[in-house]
């Protein structure tokens, strides 16, 4: 039991003083319950201001100590809560500021999903790059944080970094960090996998070992739910600016019905046929051997998007989020078409994970050439959709084909530009203030727009 009279601090000493007179063997389960009452004092510390948001966090999450890790704290997924790991060996050699900012730390790593995102970038770069652009990515934002922890000053000189530049996304650093460890012949060294050394000392080669425990592909919308679920529960009372974004962007929800529209869709656009064994041929039903068909209602949709400059970052956020609720619907077939004056790329999509970053055009905003594409690449059997800010000609030059059209207005002002307009035509409320990004707001496993007001 912690006295009264005792501060924190006191309590870190004693803790420290016991684990140094005590041999390399497994903690005590006593050492184990004091320690997790260490932590508990120093989250009911991190109430004050705007840290309640963290302390709340860390409430939520399992606490558990481990002398196979390489750093003071490292964090582990599972499908139905998150456990953080202490080292002690290091921790404790911490200052009181210091510990919570590595808890920080660790709440931040789940927040931008950075276990799942190690595992894709993984595929590409060595775990040395990972870790160490992970942890520079985010610890930019963070004060108080130990001597040790990597920063942008000292990977630059670790590495011998010409230029690191701040307010990047992590796979910025992560390139830019290999590129260099390459160059010094270090890429050979990626840590030991597997190890169950004791570490009394941060080791940048053999952190963040517990992600590789915690990664599954197979449950990785679990995950992200489980981990919204915690941001949203620890959002309470003074909530920090960018806190409040980051909830905002979360729940979001897409301004028109697009479930009800599709649904519409399918009675007026061609349909094909599947075969099936489970109907007899129409015309020969006494050819058991013969395959019947079932309508196939797949409905095409091809979706342009206007990405000329006078389309706002703002704007085209709004329309993705309109995108993103499509593809909620399964019984489709998607293909984006970016434009301005001409059509500058077309891709499918299955799934939000699919959509690319915006191309960086500066061009005008003509409507012909989408329809014209259609044309000549015969798509126009499908459901269009024309996400613009309406500021295009006022008479098309190739008339459209297309079995159905909408469009859908982003912009504040205005209205759709053309003289004899054709289709259906939706305009978005379109209340976003332009602060962030395209695609930023709806894809927001990122740590890059973190601001310093949230982390201090």
């Amino acid at each position: 039991m912690i006295k009264l009279n005792t501060t924190i601090d006191d309590v870190r000493k004693d803790l420290l003083r016991e684990l140094n007179e005590t041999e390399d063997s497994k903690f005590t389960e006593e050492f184990r319950k004091k320690f997790l009452r260490f932590i508990e004092e120093i989250n009911f510390d991190l109430m004050n201001g705007e840290d309640n948001f963290f302390a709340l966090f860390l409430i939520q999450i399992k606490r558990d100590i481990r002398e196979d890790i390489a750093s003071a704290c490292e964090t582990k997924a599972s499908l139905s809560y998150f456990t953080m790991y202490f080292n002690p060996h290091i921790f404790l050699n911490c200052s009181i500021s210091e510990m919570k900012a590595l808890i920080k730390h660790e709440i931040y790593h789940i927040m931008y999903n950075h276990i799942k995102r190690a595992e894709k970038l993984s595929k590409k770069y060595s775990s040395l790059a990972i870790n160490t652009g992970m942890d520079v990515s985010i610890n930019q934002y963070i004060n108080s944080l130990p001597p040790w922890s990597l920063n942008i000053e000292n990977v630059k000189l670790e590495y011998n970094i010409t230029e690191l530049k701040y307010d990047k996304p992590l796979e910025y650093y992560v390139k830019v960090i290999q590129e260099n460890i390459n160059k010094k012949k270090k890429d050979k060294i990626n840590g030991v996998k597997g190890s169950s050394k004791i570490y009394k000392n941060f080791d940048e080669m053999n952190i963040h070992k517990t992600w590789s425990e915690s990664y599954n592909r197979g449950y990785e919308n679990q995950i992200d739910e489980l981990k919204n679920k915690i941001i949203r529960n620890s959002a309470k009372g003074r909530i920090p600016k960018r806190v409040q974004e980051y909830l905002d962007d979360m729940n979001k929800k897409a301004e028109i019905s697009w479930q009800m529209y599709l649904k519409k869709a399918i009675g007026t656009l061609p349909k094909g046929y599947k075969k099936t064994i489970t109907r007899k041929d129409r015309r020969q039903p006494y050819r058991m051997d013969l395959r019947g068909k079932l309508s196939d209602h797949i409905i095409k949709i091809v979706v342009a998007i206007d990405i000329s400059g006078s389309m706002t970052d703002a704007e085209i956020d709004a329309a993705m989020t309109e995108i993103f609720d499509i593809l909620k619907n399964k019984n489709y077939e998607l293909t984006i078409i970016e434009c301005d004056n001409i059509v500058r790329r077309m891709y499918r999509v299955s799934k939000p994970r699919d959509m690319k970053k915006k191309l960086d055009t500066k061009g005008g905003t003509s409507f012909s050439p989408v329809f014209e594409y259609l044309h000549k690449n015969r798509m126009e059997d499908c459901f269009l959709i024309y996400f613009t800010d309406g500021m295009g000609e006022q008479e098309l030059v190739f008339r459209p084909k297309v079995k159905k059209l909408m469009w859908v207005l982003t912009g504040a002002k205005g209205d759709l530009s053309l003289v004899k307009k054709c289709g259906e035509v939706k305009k978005l409320k379109n209340e976003v203030v332009e602060t962030l990004e395209p695609y930023k707001d709806i894809l927001f496993n990122r740590g890059e727009w973190v601001n310093n007001e949230w982390a201090k």
